[in-house]
């Protein structure tokens, strides 16, 4: 049994590089799902913000946003990875149970060793991807404060609407009438002569008719 002590130490060695390998892929996977969700609450956000900018910031706001969005299918891909080898499965125990310690020590290595090797091309695609999304994750983030830090400098220009333009024409007409002198207060008044039959008459006293005849009298 002490002369398997190498052997045992490689089964070790082989535990612990497989072991690390799952744990790196793990953490990757969790840090995809983390960027997912800050690039899912920071492009409607940001969108939000930018639609009041001037028109040619809201063009140049088009590349931060593909490279969120492209980050993004990256980072999804990376949830649907392949799943890794972990070693021999349970089914091989029947087959190992009769076998030597030697001869299980040395399946164990190379079940392990096949394990991450085969893992190494899905790690390496895993973490390529991962650190192409991050890298595009962070140069938009950069790009899209900068974009906003411009924006506040950068004010676009006011349009009157139609309602506005109403209540500019009006107040102008108010402007206008109050402004304007009345002409027809500053005319000459001339008082017209009215005829006879058209003003009233007042009788307060009798009418006493007086004959002819009683005139040639007096």
């Amino acid at each position: 049994m002490s002369d398997l002590k190498d052997l045992e130490f490689l089964a070790e060695r082989a535990r612990e590089l497989l072991d690390r390998q799952i744990t790196s892929f793990r953490a990757t996977h969790a840090k995809a799902g983390s960027i997912i969700a800050v690039v899912a609450i920071f492009v409607p956000l940001f969108l939000s913000i930018i639609e009041k900018s001037v028109f040619i910031i809201k063009v140049f706001s088009i590349i931060p946003i593909v490279l969120l969005c492209y980050s993004l299918v990256l980072m999804i891909e990376i949830l649907r990875q392949k799943k890794l080898d972990q070693g021999f499965n349970e089914s091989q125990f029947d087959k190992l149970v009769n076998k030597s310690y030697e001869d299980i020590l040395l399946y164990e290595i190379g079940a392990k060793k096949d394990s991450f090797t085969d893992n190494q091309v899905i790690t390496e695609s895993h973490n390529r991807k991962f650190n192409y999304g991050l890298s595009y994750t962070i140069t938009a983030i950069f790009l899209s404060f900068a974009l906003l830090t411009l924006s506040i400098f950068v004010e676009p220009k006011k349009t009157t609407t139609m309602s506005e333009n109403e209540k500019t024409e009006n107040t102008n007409n108010v402007i206008s009438k109050e402004t304007t002198p009345d002409t027809s207060k500053t005319k000459d008044r001339v008082i017209p002569s009215v005829p006879k039959e058209e003003r009233t008459q007042l009788n307060e006293g009798k009418d006493i008719k007086i004959s002819s005849s009683k005139k040639l009298n007096d």
